[in-house]
């Protein structure tokens, strides 16, 4: 009688685990990266580094049906540049036994984190979702320019924020078009602390951004109009506004692509607290704009995708001296897929990418990033 018992608690945990996994579906890709890097600040009395390294990269996708619209879903993988590792570099214990030392023999592994959590619902005509969730900024340059003014072009949100919002957004079909709504979460700073006699030695709120924008088609034209804004205390607080473009197919199976975005940012330096200098946001008072023109599609066995930006942040100081500062990126990359079954696609992508930025109309930094890229998605 146990047995049979035992047996049917089994079985009964079978079909339920079953079940469960029948609405969980699990994706993902592996990269690997060689890449030649070449730094040249030079013309600014600098140094050019010269140096190839090899970069690889895990992610896996899990999104479970819960039912009637609703869902959770996650992704794993690195929470280093971009989700990248590097060969013989890692944070995990050394195979060679050197414990407690700055090693980075080959041993060395990278670790594997929660890069998005969130949960919600997606029907035809509105949805939302809440948690740590993805902000598709590698398709989206406001948040490039919005979040990471320092740096602007070279899809910085992407590689040092990993693409990752937390917060809540919601979506609903209106008119032609849908509207997205987005109340982020920035920065956990804010409380109060006060003394013995309830005089505030430290007060501050956290820091909010909102963001909108309206997604339509226009004589087949996507259209997408935006706006940013960040509410902080003694922190950059900007807004930002601009609009994506995206062509139907022109040429073949080739389609155009048009971002412009512009941003300002009215707190002085004296207005800053040293707690709130976020790496990538500039603290002083400046106005920039990004533009992005983009090709991209099917052409001869392969896809193509092109695409230049050009980019400029006015500083304004606290004793009113000003400093410009210019950038300009280019990327060109061909992917072919090796094959393609049931199971997942191998694909292969040479692309170089193309950095410069100047201060005043000095140079002060070139790069070239010359890359291979090997992926597998399944």
């Amino acid at each position: 009688m146990k047995k049979l018992l035992t047996t049917a608690l089994i079985l009964m945990l079978l079909v339920v685990a079953s079940d469960l996994f029948a609405q969980l579906k699990i994706t993902g890709d592996a990269r690997f990266r060689p890449r030649l890097n070449i730094d040249d600040k030079t013309a600014n009395g600098g140094t050019e580094t010269t140096d190839v390294y090899y970069m690889y990269r895990l992610r896996l996708n899990l999104n479970w049906n819960v039912g009637d619209g609703f869902f959770l879903q996650s992704r794993l993988g690195h929470n280093g540049l971009a989700g990248y590792g590097v060969f013989g570099k890692g944070v995990s214990p050394d195979a060679l036994g050197a414990y407690g030392k700055d090693y980075s023999e080959s041993g060395r592994r990278m670790s594997l984190d929660i890069m998005f959590l969130n949960g919600g619902r997606a029907t035809k005509t509105y949805g939302y979702k809440f948690g740590l969730f993805s902000a598709s900024s590698y398709a989206n340059p406001i948040f490039d320019v919005h979040y990471f003014a320092a740096a602007l072009i070279d899809i910085p949100f992407f590689i040092f924020n990993n693409d990752g919002l937390f917060g809540a957004s919601a979506y609903y079909k209106a008119g032609p078009g849908k509207i997205t709504l987005s109340a982020l979460y920035d920065n956990a700073l804010g409380k109060n602390i006060a003394d013995s006699d309830g005089n505030d030695i430290y007060n501050m709120n956290d820091q909010y951004t909102f963001y909108a924008d309206y997604h339509m088609n226009v004589a087949g034209w996507g259209v997408q109009p935006m706006v940013m804004m960040t509410m902080a205390d003694s922190a950059s607080a900007p807004m930002t506004f601009g609009a994506n473009f995206t062509s139907p197919k022109l040429v073949g199976d080739l389609a155009l692509g048009l971002s412009a975005i512009y941003s300002m940012n009215s707190v002085k330096q004296s207005e800053i607290s040293g707690l709130c200098e976020d790496y990538g946001m500039i603290h002083n008072e400046y106005a920039a704009w990004k533009v992005r023109f983009k090709v991209s599609g099917k052409l001869g066995i392969g896809k193509l995708f092109a695409y230049i930006e050009m980019a400029n942040r006015e500083d304004t100081f606290d004793d009113a001296s000003t400093k410009s500062n210019d950038f300009l990126y280019s990327w060109l990359g061909y992917s072919f897929t090796v094959y393609s079954g049931d199971a997942g696609k191998f694909i292969i992508t040479p692309q170089w990418r193309h950095i410069a930025t100047d201060v005043d109309g000095t140079n002060t930094r070139t790069r070239e990033k010359i890359e291979m890229n090997f992926d597998f998605k399944f």
